[in-house]
């Protein structure tokens, strides 16, 4: 397949060089946008799915969080394509990886890394008292 004729074409390219647990990951990834689930997206095989299903349904990139930056430069490239995505589409760019550890073991291990800081965002966002409630003030 020659690549210009897989380009604009993410169904196409998935079917001529994704395998099945790529299309199972840009499947979940749609469906879990769909359901407004957070997504947390691991090394340059997840993100290279990540790039696929915001290339079908740009609304996916609101729900994407990057763990890891890869040392593999498609995943850059990748990074690239999605914050493209979101901006053509008037959606805010996902965040930079978290991480940068020069992990290349996969299995997830970037994710589980990654765990303690999403959740302790969550926390600030939703547990975090204010100053006027620290004070007791009423405004």
């Amino acid at each position: 397949h020659g690549a210009s004729s897989l380009k604009g074409a993410p169904l196409k390219a998935l079917k001529a060089v994704g395998g099945a647990e790529i299309a199972a990951m840009v499947g979940s990834m749609l469906e879990a946008s769909e359901r407004d689930i957070p997504i947390l997206v691991d090394g340059f095989i997840v993100t290279t799915a990540a790039m696929i299903a915001c290339q079908i349904d740009p609304s996916v990139t609101r729900v994407l969080l990057f763990a890891t930056q890869s040392t593999e430069k498609g995943q850059a490239i990748a990074l690239d394509i999605i914050s493209k995505i979101a901006t053509s589409n008037d959606i805010p760019v996902p965040m930079k990886p978290f991480l940068n550890m020069n992990l290349r073991m996969g299995e997830g291990t970037g994710c589980i890394l990654a765990m303690p800081l999403v959740r302790s965002a969550c926390a600030m966002v939703t547990e975090l008292a204010t100053l006027n409630e620290v004070l007791g003030l009423e405004m």
